[in-house]
């Protein structure tokens, strides 16, 4: 994930004033008064969003900033009220500056003022990656059609705004969905909120983000509600959908494509696994039930299953496994995050169901640290951080000695915030962020990587690995970094897909340091262990062959190639289109090309017929 900062840029007001004391002849004692946080800070957002109502956006912004960098550099972690304050001001003020027209970035800031709850949640919840003007142009659209009705559904408000600020579409292998009006989604999320699984204002905004991102229209909605309401296990839903099998075999057009793309038409007329993920998914936003449409490519070919929140007593936790076929259960998917539209691993969704548990008070602390600590990190000259003047104190207050923001004092901030909320995953960014830059030292590495285990445990194995994958790159000592890596290997024994990546890691480690027979054993690994498990058994058998070459040994490669093809599954019972896809058909013709190269004509032309006869005419030459 890229850079995780919600600042576009960090203007400090600094070098202008010398830190209170350094003024003073040393032969004056004046009164020190310890500083009031809480009505200090407070005091000084209310002067800001003055300023920036009345007079220029960009000063206001850059005094935003200041007042954040401020509180990182002085306040005590104990005041958490007053970073609050000051990344929502900070935040605000940088997101608002992004709307051009001024007529409209006001009406926005004095709806929003009005509106504290509201505009803390959108000021918290809009990420770097996206537009603020964009998704402030959706909650005007908002404002003009429901007015004060929005402050009363604050996160669904800002799942709105931060989901729809660019069009919903999505494309289902030939078939494409678009989103309904933003109104026309409010309107039926409030009126039929009794209905929904988990409710609206109780939902926190980071999980009703997979809700609303919904591309079915409302008359599709009430349909699938009239029929599923209530519904806990939305991932059965997949199999109520009948397999288009004909399609399948030979190929044809779906029904349900040639019917029309609609969820009564994909219940009536059955699809593919893309069809029935997409069917199950959007019944369950329809019904107020987070969820994901889920991707992944297997040894065989590409599926698509669903992913939702399945209630659990009084909390909940993301089920990615009820809604697939079995044969491809523990593949690690992927997912479009629907306010970024990158695509993220499963796991970065699946650990967001612990927000259920979490109180709104403490995610806004939780986001406001994490603000501080990555706004911090970017201050080039903390001590000259002018603290009276940033918070319009007396002069007499003290406000004592600036932290440094060295990696030591910014996981001391990023602590603070796992401790509000441990499942955020910014602050696990954050420090990844801070591995990747290698500002953390081996024992900081460890030690936050045990945290990490505890908080993931076996629940969130892929969130785990996209965390200590660069922590662990970072380690200079490759004896060292190969230990961890083992370390890792040994948590993923029941994810073989995670399992045979962190062998691909050790391997890409070996090779760096120049130990070809170390690399090759790690991925002969992966070759022997994980063929049938994932695309990665190709990159194995390509990386090896190279080495053999290097090595003199490439008279080896025709073995090695046709071993491998030998222990694959071979594909039966679909159109070659989808035959093409598994790794037998890939490694098949990579094979037939090696014998053809070694002269082995007529084995060639034999592995070149099984291929044929699997997929068809339509096998590709290996000439």
């Amino acid at each position: 994930m890229s850079d995780i900062s919600p600042l576009r840029s960090l203007r400090f007001s600094v070098g202008i004033a010398l830190l209170l004391g350094g003024v003073c002849g040393a032969q004056t004692l004046v009164p020190r008064n310890r500083p009031d946080w809480g009505k200090l800070t407070t005091a000084r957002m209310k002067a800001i969003f003055a300023e920036f109502r009345e007079q220029d956006a960009g000063k206001a912004k850059a005094d935003g900033e200041l007042l954040l960098g401020t509180v990182a550099a002085y306040a005590p972690l104990t005041e958490t009220q007053a970073f609050i304050d000051a990344a929502f001001t900070a935040r605000l003020t940088d997101q608002l500056a992004c709307v051009t027209d001024k007529d409209q970035r006001i009406r926005v800031l004095d709806y929003l003022l009005k509106h504290d709850e509201l505009a803390r949640e959108l000021a918290f919840t809009i990420r770097p990656e996206e537009k603020p003007e964009q998704v402030y142009a959706v909650l005007l659209k908002l404002i003009d059609a429901r007015g004060e009705q929005l402050a009363d559904y604050p996160t669904l408000t800002a799942a709105l705004c931060v989901v729809h600020d660019v069009p919903m579409v999505k494309r289902i292998n030939e078939n494409t969905a678009k989103s309904d009006n933003v109104v026309n989604l409010f309107d039926y999320y409030v009126k039929n909120e009794k209905k929904m699984l988990f409710g609206i204002k109780g939902v926190p905004t980071d999980l009703l983000i997979w809700v609303v991102d919904t591309t079915a229209s409302v008359e599709e909605m009430n349909w699938a509600l009239g029929k599923f309401a209530g519904d806990r296990e939305a991932g059965k839903l997949f199999f109520k959908v009948k397999y288009d099998f004909d399609h399948l075999r030979t190929g044809r057009p779906k029904m349900v494509t040639v019917k029309g793309f609609s969820l009564p038409n994909i219940l009536q007329y059955g699809g593919v696994c893309a069809d029935q993920a997409y069917f199950a998914m959007t019944v369950a936003k329809a019904i107020g039930d987070p969820s994901a449409y889920v991707t992944a490519q297997s040894g065989e070919v590409g599926h698509a299953w669903v992913g939702f929140l399945q209630p659990q007593g009084r909390t909940a936790a993301w089920n990615f496994n009820l809604g697939r076929y079995p044969e491809y259960q523990g593949l690690r998917g992927v997912v479009e995050d629907p306010q970024t539209h990158h695509l993220v691993y499963d796991g970065f969704v699946a650990v967001r169901a612990e927000l259920i548990r979490i109180k709104g008070g403490e995610r806004d602390a939780a986001k406001a640290l994490v603000t501080a600590a990555i706004m911090f990190s970017r201050v080039k000259a903390p001590a000259q951080l002018p603290a009276v003047q940033a918070m319009d104190a007396d002069p007499a207050t003290e406000f004592g000695t600036p932290r440094a923001n060295d990696a030591d004092q910014l996981l001391v901030l990023l602590d603070a915030a796992a401790r509000h909320n441990p499942c955020l995953d910014e602050v696990w960014f954050a420090l990844r962020s801070l591995a990747s830059q290698n500002r953390l030292t081996l024992s900081q590495k460890k030690s936050w990587a045990d945290k990490l285990q505890r908080l993931t445990g076996k629940k969130y194995p892929d969130f785990m690995f996209a965390i200590l994958e660069p922590m662990i790159q970072t380690i200079d000592d490759p004896r060292e970094q190969n230990n961890l890596w083992e370390a890792a290997f040994a948590l993923m024994t029941l994810r073989k897909d995670l399992a045979a990546e962190v062998r691909m890691k050790q391997a890409a480690l070996w090779e760096k340091q120049n130990k070809p027979d170390m690399a090759g054993k790690c991925y002969e690994d992966v070759i022997n262990r994980f063929a049938n498990d994932g695309p990665f058994v190709v990159t194995a058998l390509e990386k090896t062959e190279q080495m053999l070459d290097k090595s003199g040994l490439g008279k080896r490669v025709v073995q090695l190639y046709g071993q491998t093809w030998k222990q694959l599954d071979k594909p039966s019972g679909m159109a070659g289109s989808f035959a093409q896809q598994s790794n037998w058909y890939r490694v098949g013709l990579m094979y037939a090309k090696k014998l053809n190269d070694a002269g082995q004509t007529q084995q060639a032309n034999e592995v070149q017929s099984q291929l044929k006869q699997v997929v068809g005419g339509g096998v590709a030459s290996s000439e």
